[in-house]
């Protein structure tokens, strides 16, 4: 008696699902396996990697705005410190010594305090490590001395006709 095609036995004896027994199976099955696992590998690593990628400059964009904001406080303090000065010289003192203690770095980075004499005054403050700036102004009635300090504690000096800004 002759058995129906799907239920043919194999070489070993036992039934055999092959529609084409002229064939011999495959060789290469395992390979399938083989070969989604190395690609779900890359893909897997490649998406991670771009999103380290992303991820890094939301980081550096994040660290500049934070310093920006820090350092535009901080020169609200100076040019409060250089108004409180004025005051004193219109009211009529000689020599008058106001300070300021600051941070000498501003989310790690060290920064600059330019004062640029005119009509107001400005107080550029600059990041040196972060690519950020900030600009403050500040009427003021003496004449104030152009200069750069460093960031941290700062003296404002009036003796000898001009408010100066120092590093202490």
């Amino acid at each position: 008696m002759r058995e129906s095609a799907p239920w043919r036995r194999c070489r070993s004896g036992r039934p055999s699902s092959n529609p084409n027994p002229s064939r011999s199976p495959r060789r290469d099955r395992g390979t399938t396996t083989a070969l989604s696992y190395v690609l779900t590998l890359s893909i897997t690593a490649l998406l991670a990697s771009g999103l380290l990628v992303a991820g890094g400059g939301l980081v550096e964009d994040q660290r500049r705005a934070t310093t920006q904001d820090a350092m535009e406080v901080v020169g609200q303090q100076v040019g409060s410190r250089l108004a409180a000065a004025d005051r004193l010289v219109a009211a009529g003192a000689t020599e008058v010594t106001v300070r300021g203690t600051f941070p000498e770095t501003l989310t790690g980075s060290s920064y600059a305090i330019e004062i640029d004499p005119g009509s107001p005054t400005t107080l550029t403050l600059t990041a040196r490590s972060v690519d950020a700036s900030v600009t403050v102004s500040v009427a003021t009635n003496a004449t104030v001395a152009a200069g750069t300090v460093s960031g941290g504690d700062v003296a404002i000096v009036y003796a000898g006709g001009a408010l100066e800004v120092r590093s202490r």
